[in-house]
């Protein structure tokens, strides 16, 4: 008995181990830029939207990000603006992309996001300017915007306080992919209950925002299936003609969010898998934060990786063990 529940141990862990291991193709930390292309709709010298690698973000009290390594350097990571009013009330965005990579076959993009607005206007009761998109794809030509007709690849983008009707935007290509198509047959956070996938993520919506970023109260629109505040993990995997969109949240809750076969959806849009990752940022909205030093989104731990498929035959060999020692018992 003893030995059978040591191999049904062994085994579980080695499960685990198989979710978990992985073949690393590219990792970044995102502590410096030097590597990394931007592509934004006005050109590299439009003035609304940034990117600041190895961006300190203890300074807005935001802990460690959730995938960080032994050897990075602690709290730096990615910081992302878009119409932060330095040109104007305009809508703005930005797409980046490591420069020199491209990704084929079966392979698995992941990063840690965090989104951070400000909270004076949901307190007043409205949130007019705080609504802003943060998000990531793969498949990227390197030059496409990567949003709405000028799009390319396949990405997921989330609003930060659910603030938009549409708060979880899927796209194939130049395709706004539909509601219905969404795993939780919404775009919108609040549409599905407790059990939906985004209440169950983020049940009680937004964080609250970190005490020395000096914002007063909780907001008080705070919509459940919102991510601000609060570390998360995207995770873009690729399975032949399936591309799957998941969200991991900071108790390592993980739901599909958006999950297709591009021989499927939209079956003449023709949309290759094979490409770059992309990470984007964006606010739609005309109207600007009451306070842009406090809305803004943090990228973290870019990883693209092969499943290994060592693990699996680890796998296998311990369930054999398991059945040749239950036959030895009889």
């Amino acid at each position: 008995m003893k030995r059978t529940l040591s191999l049904l141990a062994a085994a579980f862990c080695v499960a685990l181990l198989s979710d978990s291991a992985s073949a690393q193709l590219f990792s970044d930390p995102m502590e410096s830029g030097a590597g990394w292309g931007i592509v934004k709709p006005g050109g590299i010298g439009q003035a609304d939207s940034s990117a600041t690698f190895g961006y300190d973000y203890s300074a807005d009290g935001i802990p460690e990000a959730p995938n960080s390594q032994g050897g990075d350097t602690a709290t730096s990571g990615l910081k992302l603006t878009a119409n932060d009013g330095d040109a104007g009330d305009i809508a703005a965005w930005l797409t980046l992309y490591p420069l020199g990579q491209s990704f084929t076959g079966k392979y698995q993009l992941r990063f840690d996001a965090w989104m951070n607005y400000s909270t004076f206007d949901t307190e007043q009761g409205g949130g007019a300017g705080t609504t802003e998109f943060l998000g990531g794809g793969i498949g990227y030509d390197g030059a496409a915007d990567n949003v709405g007709l000028a799009g390319s690849g396949h990405q997921l983008i989330y609003t930060n306080e659910g603030g938009s009707g549409s708060d979880y935007r899927g796209f194939k290509g130049t395709l706004f992919i539909d509601g219905a198509d969404m795993a939780a047959g919404s775009r919108n956070a609040t549409c599905c209950g407790p059990t939906g996938q985004y209440e169950s993520l983020f049940p009680d919506g937004s964080g609250v925002p970190p005490a020395v970023q000096g914002q007063t109260g909780v907001p008080n629109d705070n919509r459940p299936g919102s991510p601000g505040f609060q570390w998360f993990t995207h995770i873009i995997s690729v399975d032949g003609n399936e591309v799957r969109h998941q969200l991991v949240n900071d108790s390592g809750l993980r739901r599909n969010i958006l999950v297709y076969d591009t021989t499927v959806l939209d079956p003449g849009n023709v949309v290759p898998t094979d490409g770059n990752i992309s990470i984007f940022y964006a606010d739609f909205f005309s109207s600007i934060s009451p306070s842009p030093a406090v809305t803004f989104g943090l990228v973290d731990n870019v990883i693209v990786s092969v499943p290994e498929p060592a693990t699996f035959a680890l796998l296998g060999v311990s369930l054999v063990g398991l059945v040749a020692a239950g036959r030895k018992r009889r």
